[in-house]
């Protein structure tokens, strides 16, 4: 019989987490949907449209994270199990065992909020996530990415998929035509997603601006969709009641960044537009026309020096691993002697992404029949070390953060 005395409730302003001695742990947010989970080592992240991601480590030298997506049935024969314990748990509880924890504003949660949450939580079965499931797919196209510090974003998809969509590693949105949404079009988008998400939408610290290229647009129009943007939501740096939201982020590529100029970044600041992120991928040009990146080196400097002059702050995305071992050195060279050159500061973040190549992509078919070899996991290692060894800045409180970006662990 199980022994539920070292089980706990604990409560955050925004998040439920339902937890048995160090080997258990679900998470969910206000409207009762469950978003992480743990259990005996490995970590489950469950997104709003239903893929549920499993993460762990082994102990093998050099080997990376394990990741993988758990296949349907397997989803639901999880979500069965685990909301199996969850509700042992809860009614455990209830019967007066283990204990509740309040984190932060502890005086305006009440007995009877934390019995509503309780509710909400048990409300949701197998099958309401499914229909949740379909749900998502009537508001969203797939959402193929985002920066990891936006995980928790809300997303709104302004533009579906990539203008450019020919890059020869990337395969995010060869699924769908790059197409701009018209205002009525965002209008609607927005009411979807607020109807949507109803109470979890108090988890989503910040707005993104999907697809790839959000950008793109032109500047007038651009900034009548930010307005429409302020009419549905209000923005808060300190996160206060409601749906406020801490500030907009979005991509960016250079092309777009280069048909701005610095007054044009400081009003999209002005609207609260926070962090954009670009992805450079490397610091070297013949590279980078090898993977067809329709930029160069100097011109990714050349707009990141106008979004610090407006005021904004970077993303800097690398690829780590890009043209294997042909160009290990020039690849690693010139991304330090280019990042050392940004004027980058506490307020940006060096994303160093492993590059994982694609069955059948442009760029494996590419670095075959140029006899390029993918580095192994050692050597990816012994690259992200020689980055960060090479990076300079003008003083430790001052410096980027510096992040791995492993886009196997992505879900929305």
């Amino acid at each position: 019989m199980r022994d539920m005395s070292d089980l706990m409730i604990g409560v955050k302003p925004q998040s439920l987490s339902v937890m048995e001695d160090g080997r258990f742990v679900a998470s969910f947010d206000r409207a009762g949907r469950l978003y992480t989970a743990y259990r005996n080592g490995h970590t489950f992240v469950r997104g709003l449209s239903g893929i549920i991601v499993e993460k762990w480590h082994e102990e093998e030298p050099w080997a990376p994270k394990r990741i993988r997506v758990l296949a349907e049935e397997e989803k639901r024969e999880f979500l069965a199990d685990l909301l199996g314990e969850v509700n042992e748990i809860i009614a455990a509880f209830r019967r007066g065992c283990g204990r509740l924890q309040v984190f932060g504003e502890e005086r305006a949660f009440s007995p009877e909020d934390l019995e509503r949450w309780l509710e909400r939580i048990l409300a949701w079965d197998v099958h309401a996530y499914a229909r949740d499931q379909e749900r998502f797919l009537s508001v969203y196209r797939p959402i193929s990415i985002l920066p990891p510090d936006q995980y928790l974003a809300l997303v709104l998809q302004i533009t579906e998929g990539c203008h450019w969509n020919k890059c020869a590693f990337c395969d995010f949105y060869r699924d769908r035509r790059f197409r701009i949404k018209t205002e009525d079009e965002v209008r609607r988008h927005i009411a979807a997603v607020k109807e949507f998400l109803g109470d979890s939408i108090t988890l989503r610290r910040s707005l993104f601006l999907a697809d790839a290229n959000a950008l793109i647009l032109p500047q007038e129009r651009l900034v009548r969709l930010l307005g429409i943007i302020h009419e549905a939501f209000s923005f808060d740096e300190d996160r206060g009641a409601g749906v406020a939201m801490e500030g907009i982020y979005s991509f960016l590529d250079t092309y777009s960044g280069m048909r701005r100029a610095v007054d044009d970044f400081a009003v999209l600041r002005s609207w609260h537009v926070r962090r954009l992120y670009l992805g450079v991928e490397s610091g070297h040009d013949e590279l980078l026309h090898f993977v067809n990146k329709p930029s160069t080196a100097r011109e990714a400097l050349d707009v990141v020096c106008r979004l610090k002059a407006a005021g904004l702050s970077v993303g800097v995305i690398i690829l780590v691993g890009l043209g294997g071992d042909a160009f290990f050195e020039a690849h690693v060279r010139d991304t330090v002697a280019l990042l050392n050159e940004m004027p980058l500061d506490r307020e940006d973040i060096i994303y160093l992404s492993p590059l994982y190549i694609h069955p059948g992509s442009d760029y494996e078919e590419k670095a075959r029949a140029s006899g390029i070899r993918p580095l192994t996991q050692q050597e990816l290692k012994h690259q992200i070390r020689r980055i960060r060894e090479g990076l300079r800045f003008a003083s430790s409180a001052e410096r980027p953060r510096i992040s791995l970006y492993d886009v196997r662990e992505f879900v929305y």
